[in-house]
Protein backbone atom coordinates (compact mmCIF):
# COMPACT_ATOMS: atom_id res chain seq x y z
CA UNK A 1 0.00 0.00 0.00
CA UNK A 2 1.18 3.40 -0.78
CA UNK A 3 2.44 6.19 1.63
CA UNK A 4 -0.26 8.41 0.42
CA UNK A 5 -3.25 6.45 2.19
CA UNK A 6 -2.00 7.74 5.77
CA UNK A 7 -2.21 4.01 6.94
CA UNK A 8 -0.77 2.91 10.15
CA UNK A 9 -0.83 -0.83 9.23
CA UNK A 10 2.48 -2.50 7.94
CA UNK A 11 2.65 -2.14 4.22
CA UNK A 12 1.83 -5.45 2.25
CA UNK A 13 3.82 -6.21 -0.77
CA UNK A 14 1.15 -5.31 -3.42
CA UNK A 15 -1.20 -2.51 -3.42
CA UNK A 16 -4.82 -3.28 -2.11
CA UNK A 17 -7.25 -4.14 -4.53
CA UNK A 18 -10.49 -2.13 -4.30
CA UNK A 19 -13.84 -3.75 -6.33
CA UNK A 20 -16.47 -1.00 -7.40
CA UNK A 21 -19.86 -1.85 -8.00
CA UNK A 22 -22.31 0.71 -9.46
CA UNK A 23 -25.06 -0.41 -12.53
CA UNK A 24 -24.30 3.49 -13.29
CA UNK A 25 -20.92 4.42 -15.46
CA UNK A 26 -21.07 7.81 -14.11
CA UNK A 27 -21.19 7.05 -10.42
CA UNK A 28 -18.14 4.46 -11.47
CA UNK A 29 -16.11 7.37 -13.33
CA UNK A 30 -16.89 9.54 -9.87
CA UNK A 31 -15.11 7.12 -7.63
CA UNK A 32 -12.82 5.75 -9.54
CA UNK A 33 -11.24 9.57 -9.91
CA UNK A 34 -11.74 9.74 -6.52
CA UNK A 35 -9.78 6.95 -5.19
CA UNK A 36 -6.91 6.47 -8.52
CA UNK A 37 -3.46 7.97 -7.40
CA UNK A 38 -4.00 6.74 -3.67
CA UNK A 39 -2.25 3.48 -4.72
CA UNK A 40 -4.51 1.16 -4.43
CA UNK A 41 -5.50 -1.28 -7.69
CA UNK A 42 -8.96 -0.50 -8.79
CA UNK A 43 -11.79 -3.29 -10.17
CA UNK A 44 -15.02 -2.32 -11.39
CA UNK A 45 -18.12 -4.27 -11.81
CA UNK A 46 -21.55 -3.19 -13.51
CA UNK A 47 -23.62 -5.45 -11.67
CA UNK A 48 -24.19 -8.19 -9.04
CA UNK A 49 -23.22 -11.23 -11.05
CA UNK A 50 -20.55 -9.50 -12.35
CA UNK A 51 -19.37 -8.65 -8.81
CA UNK A 52 -19.63 -11.98 -7.59
CA UNK A 53 -17.62 -13.54 -10.63
CA UNK A 54 -14.42 -10.45 -10.01
CA UNK A 55 -14.67 -11.18 -6.32
CA UNK A 56 -13.98 -14.83 -6.85
CA UNK A 57 -11.11 -14.57 -8.97
CA UNK A 58 -9.45 -11.43 -7.77
CA UNK A 59 -10.23 -11.37 -3.91
CA UNK A 60 -10.43 -7.80 -3.46
CA UNK A 61 -9.22 -6.12 -0.07
CA UNK A 62 -12.28 -4.64 0.00
CA UNK A 63 -15.72 -3.62 -2.09
CA UNK A 64 -17.80 -0.65 -2.48
CA UNK A 65 -21.02 -1.66 -3.16
CA UNK A 66 -24.15 0.03 -4.90
CA UNK A 67 -27.27 -1.58 -3.59
CA UNK A 68 -30.07 -0.41 -6.09
CA UNK A 69 -29.08 -2.60 -9.38
CA UNK A 70 -30.92 -4.69 -11.80
CA UNK A 71 -31.49 -8.14 -11.26
CA UNK A 72 -29.52 -8.66 -8.15
CA UNK A 73 -29.39 -5.93 -5.62
CA UNK A 74 -26.78 -5.02 -3.65
CA UNK A 75 -28.49 -6.56 -0.79
CA UNK A 76 -28.36 -10.27 -2.26
CA UNK A 77 -24.61 -9.72 -3.27
CA UNK A 78 -23.58 -9.19 0.08
CA UNK A 79 -26.01 -11.95 1.81
CA UNK A 80 -23.89 -14.58 -1.09
CA UNK A 81 -20.56 -13.17 -0.18
CA UNK A 82 -20.97 -13.24 3.79
CA UNK A 83 -22.54 -17.07 3.48
CA UNK A 84 -19.32 -17.82 1.27
CA UNK A 85 -16.00 -18.77 3.59
CA UNK A 86 -14.38 -17.87 0.58
CA UNK A 87 -15.52 -14.34 0.97
CA UNK A 88 -16.84 -14.18 4.68
CA UNK A 89 -13.84 -12.14 5.65
CA UNK A 90 -13.86 -9.46 2.75
CA UNK A 91 -15.35 -5.68 4.42
CA UNK A 92 -18.27 -4.54 1.99
CA UNK A 93 -19.02 -1.14 2.20
CA UNK A 94 -22.34 -0.08 0.99
CA UNK A 95 -22.81 3.38 -1.18
CA UNK A 96 -26.13 3.99 -2.20
CA UNK A 97 -28.63 6.95 -2.93
CA UNK A 98 -31.02 4.68 -0.17
CA UNK A 99 -30.95 6.80 3.14
CA UNK A 100 -33.53 6.19 5.26
CA UNK A 101 -32.64 4.56 8.42
CA UNK A 102 -33.81 1.71 7.86
CA UNK A 103 -31.71 0.76 4.73
CA UNK A 104 -28.61 1.82 6.57
CA UNK A 105 -29.73 -0.80 8.90
CA UNK A 106 -30.69 -3.55 7.03
CA UNK A 107 -27.39 -3.23 5.08
CA UNK A 108 -25.18 -3.70 8.11
CA UNK A 109 -27.87 -6.56 9.37
CA UNK A 110 -26.75 -8.24 5.99
CA UNK A 111 -22.83 -8.23 6.97
CA UNK A 112 -21.50 -4.67 5.46
CA UNK A 113 -18.69 -3.00 7.96
CA UNK A 114 -19.74 0.94 6.70
CA UNK A 115 -22.32 2.77 4.99
CA UNK A 116 -22.32 5.81 2.54
CA UNK A 117 -25.13 7.92 1.16
CA UNK A 118 -24.88 9.20 -2.40
CA UNK A 119 -24.13 11.87 -2.95
CA UNK A 120 -21.10 11.17 -1.09
CA UNK A 121 -17.98 13.31 -0.35
CA UNK A 122 -14.57 12.32 -2.11
CA UNK A 123 -12.86 13.46 1.55
CA UNK A 124 -15.38 11.18 3.51
CA UNK A 125 -14.82 7.95 0.77
CA UNK A 126 -11.23 8.06 1.40
CA UNK A 127 -11.46 8.31 4.64
CA UNK A 128 -13.79 5.55 4.94
CA UNK A 129 -12.01 3.31 2.44
CA UNK A 130 -8.36 3.85 4.55
CA UNK A 131 -9.92 2.72 7.92
CA UNK A 132 -11.32 -0.38 6.88
CA UNK A 133 -8.51 -1.13 4.62
CA UNK A 134 -6.53 -0.89 7.98
CA UNK A 135 -8.92 -2.88 9.77
CA UNK A 136 -8.47 -5.34 7.20
CA UNK A 137 -4.58 -5.25 7.10
CA UNK A 138 -4.69 -5.43 10.83
CA UNK A 139 -6.86 -8.21 11.33
CA UNK A 140 -4.81 -10.62 8.63
CA UNK A 141 -1.78 -9.47 10.84
CA UNK A 142 -3.43 -10.43 13.64
CA UNK A 143 -4.50 -14.06 12.22
CA UNK A 144 -1.20 -14.47 10.49
CA UNK A 145 0.52 -14.09 14.65
CA UNK A 146 -2.01 -16.32 16.11
CA UNK A 147 -1.31 -18.73 13.35
CA UNK A 148 2.47 -18.34 14.13
CA UNK A 149 1.55 -18.36 17.99
CA UNK A 150 -0.12 -21.53 17.46
CA UNK A 151 2.39 -23.22 15.46
CA UNK A 152 5.49 -21.92 18.45
CA UNK A 153 3.05 -23.74 21.07
CA UNK A 154 2.74 -26.88 19.22
CA UNK A 155 6.21 -27.11 18.91
CA UNK A 156 6.92 -26.18 22.64
CA UNK A 157 4.15 -28.92 23.45
CA UNK A 158 6.01 -31.16 21.38
CA UNK A 159 9.51 -30.26 22.71
CA UNK A 160 8.14 -30.42 26.32
CA UNK A 161 6.39 -33.79 25.89
CA UNK A 162 9.87 -35.16 24.81
CA UNK A 163 11.70 -33.67 27.00
CA UNK A 164 8.99 -35.03 29.50
CA UNK A 165 9.59 -38.56 27.91
CA UNK A 166 13.53 -38.39 28.52
CA UNK A 167 13.22 -37.63 31.87
CA UNK A 168 10.88 -40.16 32.58
CA UNK A 169 13.01 -43.21 30.68
CA UNK A 170 15.97 -41.40 32.65
CA UNK A 171 13.11 -41.86 35.87
CA UNK A 172 12.55 -45.42 35.38
CA UNK A 173 16.05 -46.58 34.09
CA UNK A 174 16.72 -44.91 37.51
CA UNK A 175 14.45 -47.13 39.70
CA UNK A 176 15.12 -49.76 37.75
CA UNK A 177 18.85 -49.35 38.76
CA UNK A 178 17.69 -49.30 42.35
CA UNK A 179 15.59 -52.21 42.43
CA UNK A 180 18.02 -54.15 40.79
CA UNK A 181 21.09 -53.35 43.33
CA UNK A 182 19.02 -54.24 46.21
CA UNK A 183 17.96 -57.71 44.40
CA UNK A 184 21.21 -58.27 43.82
CA UNK A 185 21.77 -58.72 47.64
CA UNK A 186 19.67 -61.32 47.53
CA UNK A 187 19.43 -64.79 46.35
CA UNK A 188 16.09 -63.68 44.32
CA UNK A 189 18.10 -63.16 41.21
CA UNK A 190 17.85 -63.05 37.46
CA UNK A 191 14.61 -62.05 36.04
CA UNK A 192 12.48 -61.81 39.03
CA UNK A 193 11.75 -58.17 38.66
CA UNK A 194 10.79 -57.99 35.44
CA UNK A 195 8.18 -61.05 35.89
CA UNK A 196 6.67 -58.97 38.91
CA UNK A 197 6.10 -55.98 36.46
CA UNK A 198 4.17 -58.62 33.69
CA UNK A 199 2.30 -60.30 36.24
CA UNK A 200 1.45 -57.13 37.70
CA UNK A 201 0.11 -55.77 33.97
CA UNK A 202 -1.58 -58.81 33.68
CA UNK A 203 -3.60 -58.63 36.97
CA UNK A 204 -4.38 -55.18 36.64
CA UNK A 205 -5.85 -54.96 33.07
CA UNK A 206 -7.65 -57.98 33.83
CA UNK A 207 -9.43 -56.12 36.89
CA UNK A 208 -9.61 -53.27 34.89
CA UNK A 209 -12.13 -55.09 32.93
CA UNK A 210 -14.84 -54.39 35.34
CA UNK A 211 -13.44 -51.54 37.56
CA UNK A 212 -13.69 -48.16 35.95
CA UNK A 213 -11.22 -46.71 38.51
CA UNK A 214 -8.80 -48.74 37.28
CA UNK A 215 -7.79 -46.33 34.64
CA UNK A 216 -4.13 -46.80 31.34
CA UNK A 217 -2.26 -44.22 33.73
CA UNK A 218 -3.07 -46.07 36.76
CA UNK A 219 -2.02 -48.85 35.61
CA UNK A 220 1.38 -47.57 34.01
CA UNK A 221 2.31 -46.44 37.06
CA UNK A 222 1.78 -49.95 39.07
CA UNK A 223 3.71 -51.38 36.97
CA UNK A 224 6.67 -49.32 36.73
CA UNK A 225 6.84 -48.85 40.72
CA UNK A 226 6.20 -52.82 41.42
CA UNK A 227 10.10 -53.00 40.92
CA UNK A 228 10.16 -51.31 43.84
CA UNK A 229 9.11 -53.39 46.19
CA UNK A 230 11.89 -55.06 48.16
CA UNK A 231 13.67 -52.06 48.09
CA UNK A 232 13.68 -52.11 51.85
CA UNK A 233 16.06 -54.93 51.80
CA UNK A 234 18.80 -52.81 51.51
CA UNK A 235 18.86 -52.11 54.70
CA UNK A 236 18.71 -55.70 55.72
CA UNK A 237 21.99 -57.31 57.20
CA UNK A 238 23.29 -59.62 54.59
CA UNK A 239 23.75 -62.48 57.89
CA UNK A 240 19.91 -62.71 57.72
CA UNK A 241 18.55 -61.96 54.17
CA UNK A 242 21.32 -64.55 53.04
CA UNK A 243 20.82 -67.40 55.16
CA UNK A 244 20.30 -70.38 53.90
CA UNK A 245 18.49 -72.19 56.98
CA UNK A 246 15.34 -71.05 59.00
CA UNK A 247 14.97 -67.77 60.28
CA UNK A 248 15.00 -67.20 64.30
CA UNK A 249 12.10 -65.72 65.63
CA UNK A 250 14.57 -62.29 66.24
CA UNK A 251 15.89 -62.62 62.44
CA UNK A 252 12.10 -63.29 61.71
CA UNK A 253 11.20 -59.63 63.10
CA UNK A 254 14.27 -57.49 61.41
CA UNK A 255 13.52 -59.12 57.94
CA UNK A 256 10.28 -58.24 58.37
CA UNK A 257 11.09 -54.74 58.56
CA UNK A 258 12.39 -54.47 55.38
CA UNK A 259 8.85 -53.08 54.12
CA UNK A 260 8.72 -50.10 56.52
CA UNK A 261 12.64 -49.46 55.53
CA UNK A 262 11.26 -48.96 51.65
CA UNK A 263 8.28 -47.31 52.92
CA UNK A 264 10.40 -44.84 55.62
CA UNK A 265 13.06 -44.24 52.68
CA UNK A 266 10.43 -43.37 49.77
CA UNK A 267 8.93 -41.14 52.36
CA UNK A 268 11.33 -38.92 53.21
CA UNK A 269 12.22 -38.75 49.22
CA UNK A 270 8.74 -37.50 48.36
CA UNK A 271 8.80 -34.92 51.72
CA UNK A 272 12.58 -33.88 49.70
CA UNK A 273 10.88 -33.36 46.49
CA UNK A 274 7.71 -31.69 47.69
CA UNK A 275 5.34 -34.20 46.28
CA UNK A 276 6.22 -36.58 44.07
CA UNK A 277 2.72 -37.04 42.17
CA UNK A 278 1.70 -40.67 41.97
CA UNK A 279 4.58 -42.87 41.38
CA UNK A 280 6.34 -42.34 44.17
CA UNK A 281 2.30 -42.95 46.13
CA UNK A 282 2.43 -45.91 44.17
CA UNK A 283 5.69 -46.69 45.43
CA UNK A 284 5.00 -46.19 48.77
CA UNK A 285 1.67 -47.76 48.91
CA UNK A 286 3.81 -51.07 46.95
CA UNK A 287 6.51 -50.93 49.40
CA UNK A 288 4.86 -50.92 53.03
CA UNK A 289 1.60 -53.23 51.30
CA UNK A 290 2.79 -56.18 49.76
CA UNK A 291 3.33 -58.12 52.30
CA UNK A 292 -0.27 -57.22 54.08
CA UNK A 293 -2.64 -59.89 54.07
CA UNK A 294 -5.70 -59.96 53.38
CA UNK A 295 -7.31 -61.42 57.03
CA UNK A 296 -4.84 -58.64 58.79
CA UNK A 297 -2.23 -61.50 60.04
CA UNK A 298 0.67 -59.59 57.11
CA UNK A 299 2.95 -57.15 58.57
CA UNK A 300 4.96 -54.78 59.09
CA UNK A 301 1.25 -53.26 59.90
CA UNK A 302 -1.29 -55.89 60.44
CA UNK A 303 -3.35 -53.95 57.75
CA UNK A 304 -6.54 -55.97 56.67
CA UNK A 305 -8.64 -56.20 53.14
CA UNK A 306 -9.54 -53.24 51.44
CA UNK A 307 -7.32 -50.66 53.71
CA UNK A 308 -4.31 -52.68 51.57
CA UNK A 309 -4.18 -50.23 48.59
CA UNK A 310 -4.94 -52.22 45.48
CA UNK A 311 -1.72 -51.59 44.43
CA UNK A 312 0.04 -54.11 46.96
CA UNK A 313 -2.22 -56.55 46.44
CA UNK A 314 -1.75 -57.04 43.11
CA UNK A 315 1.95 -57.29 43.95
CA UNK A 316 1.35 -60.09 46.55
CA UNK A 317 -0.44 -62.00 44.68
CA UNK A 318 2.46 -61.80 41.97
CA UNK A 319 5.45 -61.76 44.76
CA UNK A 320 4.14 -64.87 45.83
CA UNK A 321 3.49 -66.77 42.61
CA UNK A 322 6.92 -66.31 41.31
CA UNK A 323 8.74 -67.41 44.57
CA UNK A 324 6.75 -70.95 44.28
CA UNK A 325 7.51 -71.21 40.90
CA UNK A 326 11.54 -70.20 41.09
CA UNK A 327 14.28 -72.62 41.48
CA UNK A 328 16.57 -71.31 44.26
CA UNK A 329 19.23 -73.03 45.51
CA UNK A 330 17.55 -73.68 48.87
CA UNK A 331 14.56 -74.93 47.56
CA UNK A 332 13.04 -76.25 44.06
CA UNK A 333 10.42 -74.72 42.13
CA UNK A 334 7.02 -75.98 42.17
CA UNK A 335 4.70 -76.48 39.46
CA UNK A 336 1.81 -74.02 38.23
CA UNK A 337 -0.72 -75.81 38.98
CA UNK A 338 0.49 -76.47 42.83
CA UNK A 339 1.37 -72.55 42.88
CA UNK A 340 -2.05 -71.88 41.43
CA UNK A 341 -3.91 -73.90 43.66
CA UNK A 342 -2.09 -72.68 46.55
CA UNK A 343 -3.15 -68.89 45.32
CA UNK A 344 -6.21 -70.02 45.28
CA UNK A 345 -6.53 -71.52 48.73
CA UNK A 346 -4.98 -68.36 49.86
CA UNK A 347 -8.17 -66.23 48.62
CA UNK A 348 -9.72 -64.42 51.55
CA UNK A 349 -7.18 -65.02 54.36
CA UNK A 350 -3.64 -63.96 52.40
CA UNK A 351 -4.68 -62.43 48.92
CA UNK A 352 -8.00 -60.62 47.94
CA UNK A 353 -10.59 -62.74 46.68
CA UNK A 354 -11.00 -60.26 43.67
CA UNK A 355 -7.04 -60.52 42.79
CA UNK A 356 -7.00 -64.01 43.05
CA UNK A 357 -10.16 -64.33 40.64
CA UNK A 358 -8.16 -62.02 38.33
CA UNK A 359 -5.01 -64.46 38.64
CA UNK A 360 -7.52 -67.68 38.06
CA UNK A 361 -8.64 -66.26 34.99
CA UNK A 362 -5.40 -65.05 33.82
CA UNK A 363 -3.16 -68.37 34.62
CA UNK A 364 -2.03 -69.04 30.75
CA UNK A 365 -0.43 -65.44 30.74
CA UNK A 366 1.23 -66.47 34.13
CA UNK A 367 2.76 -69.89 33.04
CA UNK A 368 3.71 -68.05 29.56
CA UNK A 369 6.06 -65.26 31.28
CA UNK A 370 7.54 -67.65 33.98
CA UNK A 371 8.17 -69.86 31.47
CA UNK A 372 9.87 -67.43 28.73
CA UNK A 373 11.51 -65.47 31.32
CA UNK A 374 12.90 -67.89 33.72
CA UNK A 375 15.76 -67.32 35.00
CA UNK A 376 19.32 -68.77 33.57
CA UNK A 377 19.60 -72.16 35.07
CA UNK A 378 23.25 -70.83 36.42
CA UNK A 379 21.60 -68.69 39.34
Amino acid sequence: MAPENDMTCQQREEPDKVLMVDDNATNLQVLQATLEGRGYRLLAARDGVSALAVTAKAQPDLILLDIMMPEMDGYEVCRRLKSDPATYEIPVIFLSALGQTEDKVKGLEMGAVDYITKPFQPEEVIARVNTHLTLRCLQRQLQQTNAELKELNQNLEKKVEERSQELLQSRDAIIFAMAKMTEARDDDTGKHLERICRYVEVLARELAKTDASIDERWIRTVVKTAALHDIGKVGIPDGILLKKGRLTTQEREIMENHPAIGGDTLLELREEMGGGGPFLSRAIEITLGHHEKWDGSGYPFGIKGEGIALSARLVAVADVYDALVSKRVYKPGLSHEEASRLIQEGAGKHFDPRVVAAFLARQADFREIAATMGDDPSH
